[in-house]
């Protein structure tokens, strides 16, 4: 990830996929060819279904295009302390966070995409991309 804008989707409940794919669609739309950029699902499941961890890990794989697989990292256990320090108040929504070549946050969005906050995210992640920074100095 380190050296790649990086949009990151966070969700906790299922039905927040289309929300992710909301912000997700565009981003790759615009981006997918580009080798400086990447996107990352990262599904939160509480510490309680690590249990059945490979059952649900297999399931969400199934409904994954298979060259999607390695982008998408399930998290199990505690995440509380995610929510707070990142500001995911309410988990019945998605939360998506683009990442520079450093990886430090630099845009968050939740909840699903509008066009105006698409164009935020896509003139953002432009404005990040390698070469761009280059032509700054940066």
């Amino acid at each position: 990830m380190k050296g790649k804008v990086t949009l990151v989707c966070i969700a906790f409940i299922r039905s927040a996929q289309s929300m992710i794919d909301s912000w997700a669609r565009p981003f790759e739309q615009e981006f997918g060819k580009d080798r400086r950029f990447t996107v990352y699902e990262v599904p939160m499941i509480n510490k309680g279904w690590k249990v059945l961890s490979r059952m649900i890990d297999s399931g969400m794989r199934g409904g994954i295009p298979v060259e999607k697989h390695d982008n998408v990292v399930t998290f199990y256990g505690d995440y509380s302390g995610y929510r707070n320090a990142l500001g995911m108040e309410n988990t019945e929504l998605a939360y998506v966070f683009l990442l520079d070549q450093e990886g430090v946050i630099c845009w968050k969005g939740e909840g699903y995409s509008s066009h105006e906050t698409e164009k935020k995210l896509l003139s953002t992640a432009m404005a990040l991309r390698p070469a761009a920074l280059k032509q700054r100095g940066l």
